[in-house]
């Protein structure tokens, strides 16, 4: 099994926020993680922009970032290339995606269809629906239940 997460589920394992303990103990399992390279700037720009907010201190965001930096190495990383991109459209068609969704889930599929059991972590109920819609096992870290 590998563990895809979308931003909304891969930045509560950097800033404490709902939802972060369940997401913490869920990867504690040990199962390998992907994620689509989309996230990288993703989780760069919710870093500062909690730090513009006065969310995070100066030294908080710097740790963070060399935390973020240093795990970044270790997960799978999808590629946005032409094989997840020719999936977006119709994902679009499908689902009331937004465009960064559409390629979180393109890419998680694109593993599925690869031949990896794939359960796709994400906060956002909509995109979680599209996932289970398209066949993926789901979990939703602010969420008491298993989806």
């Amino acid at each position: 099994m590998i563990l895809f997460l979308d931003t909304s589920a891969l930045v509560k394992l950097y800033i404490a926020e709902f939802g972060s303990e369940r997401m913490r103990e869920f990867v504690a399992r040990g199962e390998p993680m992907a994620v689509s390279a989309l996230a990288f700037a993703e989780m760069h720009a919710t870093f500062s922009r909690r730090r513009r907010e006065g969310l995070l201190l100066a030294s908080e965001l710097e740790q963070i970032q060399l935390s973020f930096a240093a795990d970044w190495e270790t997960l799978l990383q999808v590629p946005l290339g032409a094989a997840v991109l020719k999936r977006v459209p119709r994902l679009c068609e499908s689902h009331p995606l937004r465009g960064a969704d559409a390629v979180h889930l393109a890419s998680a599929l694109l593993l599925q269809e690869e031949g990896l059991e794939t359960v796709f972590a994400c906060s956002d109920h909509r995109l979680l629906e599209a996932a289970a819609t398209e066949g993926l096992a789901t979990f939703n870290p602010m969420s008491e239940e298993q989806e």
